[in-house]
């Protein structure tokens, strides 16, 4: 069928993201996860440490207004349900220290007690 969108769309798991972002896009993303997103924790916490690892000058980027906020909410979320998960998968525990290190960045006291949770 000529027009399917369904036919057009990238599989979830080989969606690539660009190497640099507007800080209204990481804003968009941590507050999309938290919303109606929240369904694609597990992905978003890929997708955002991927931003943040792949674009260095957001540490020192203004960031929107409340994007610390969603991004300390997300990270929370995932560990109080995945605790075990993050401490002992490699993959998953670099993920979660790049966004909280990121967070450190910025100033964030909840990173910071989060960190020394899976540490």
């Amino acid at each position: 069928m000529e027009g399917d969108w369904k036919a057009d769309r990238i599989p979830l798991g080989q969606a690539r993201l660009i190497d640099s972002v507007h800080p209204a896009v990481l804003y968009s993303l941590a507050k999309l996860l938290n919303e109606i997103g929240s369904g694609f924790v597990e992905d978003g916490i890929s997708w955002i440490s991927g931003i943040v690892e792949r674009t260095p000058e957001l540490d020192s980027r203004e960031l929107e207004v409340n994007t610390v906020y969603y991004l300390e909410n997300l990270v929370r979320g995932y560990l109080l349900q995945n605790r075990h998960k993050a401490r002992t998968t490699p993959q998953i525990q670099h993920q979660v220290l790049a966004i909280l290190n990121f967070l450190l960045e910025k100033g964030s006291a909840t990173a910071y007690l989060l960190r020394e949770d899976i540490l």
